[in-house]
């Protein structure tokens, strides 16, 4: 029996709860090795089914662990009808959904049905601790990051007045594919001169010039699992550049030396804060410090203002603290870090 699934068994027979269901992806692919775009698991005490459409049985013979039975349909209109007719076959009174992630109207379609007992990350909290196969394709997704990383660096250095934002952008696109990811972790960001001031930024036709502030945030996918890397950059020498970088540096480093297992999440942000505020920089720090990462580029724990909960080990998350300052530029530094028994791990090799 695969052990995310009995973690879940726990909580059904924990809470009273006949049998609980997800149809969002990230989850049921966790949980029964589907990665189609499209399915329904349903767990109970003793059983466990995922309901497909035609597009999809054969991969879920393929994919999907021998231990749970496949049930296909029609087509995928009729996935919410054919679980619901299952899961009353199975005399399911109470059941237990995903409050986070069920659409509003899947979920009052089932609690017409049953008893509906609602969980919060439920899923999303096992998921947050990685095994070892899960941190071994996050840092192969990494190394592919880096490499291109060190390419697009090299580009900016040659391409002042020549290069524009979009043109990096799309060659570091293409060479993820080339190098063996299966795709980007999201829209890479690729920010010039005052551009970098904005902390989420969609590239455009801007040309390089001589003493721009530069921001190249990336990402590759190496078999469903994502990575996360910022680096920012001057083309050729500007005083404010080296000022706002090594304060940014500094709440980088306190905030990753403040990383360990049992850690308030919101710790590593707060120590983040107090540096910028002895900068007088606190309100130029838009966002929060970081973010877990695998099947999702974005998952929990939150290292922010409302980050909630400790952190624990095999956690892998983003530490990204930034400053921006409009007319100027922004400077964003983002590295990967694992937690472990000792402290935490720095999975990120790129210069800073």
């Amino acid at each position: 029996m695969n052990y995310r699934r009995m973690k879940i068994k726990e909580f059904l027979y924990l809470f009273g709860v006949d049998a609980f269901i997800t149809n969002y992806r990230p989850n049921f692919m966790y949980l029964s090795g589907f990665t189609g775009s499209t399915g329904v698991l349903i767990i109970t005490k003793d059983k466990d089914y995922i309901i497909v459409d035609g597009r999809y049985i054969l991969r879920a013979k393929n994919e999907v662990d021998k231990d749970i039975e496949i049930i296909d349909t029609l087509d995928k209109s009729s996935i919410l009808k054919k679980s619901a007719d299952l899961l009353g076959d199975l005399k399911v009174r109470k059941l237990g959904i995903e409050q986070n992630n069920m659409k509003v109207g899947d979920f009052l379609y089932f609690s017409q049905s049953f008893e509906v007992k609602c969980f919060n990350y439920l899923v999303e909290s096992l998921r947050a601790e990685k095994d070892e196969e899960e941190i071994k394709k996050i840092k192969r997704a990494l190394e592919i990051s880096e490499k291109v990383l060190k390419e697009a660096e090299e580009k900016l250095y040659n391409g002042i007045g020549k290069i524009t934002e979009i043109e990096l952008a799309n060659f570091i696109k293409n060479r993820i594919i080339e190098l063996g990811g299966s795709g980007v972790a999201f829209e890479p960001i690729v920010a010039f001169g005052k551009n970098t001031a904005f902390p989420h930024y969609t590239p455009s036709n801007v040309v390089l010039q001589e003493g721009d502030f530069v921001i190249i945030d990336m990402g590759a996918v190496v078999d469903y699992y994502h990575s996360d890397i910022t680096r920012s950059f001057c083309v050729g020498r500007n005083p404010e550049f080296e000022k706002l970088y090594n304060i940014v540096l500094e709440a980088q480093q306190a905030a990753i030396d403040s990383i360990k297992y049992g850690v308030l999440s919101v710790e590593p942000y707060n120590v983040a804060v107090n540096i910028f505020e002895k900068y007088d920089l606190k309100e130029r720090f838009t966002h929060g410090l970081g973010h877990g990462v695998g099947l999702e580029i974005h998952e929990i724990p939150s290292l922010s203002s409302g980050g909630f909960g400790f952190l624990k080990v095999n956690n892998v998350i983003t530490v990204e603290p930034g400053v921006y300052i409009p007319e100027l530029g922004g400077i964003r530094i983002e590295d990967m870090v694992l937690i472990d028994n000792k402290s935490n791990t720095v999975l990120t090799k790129y210069k800073k």
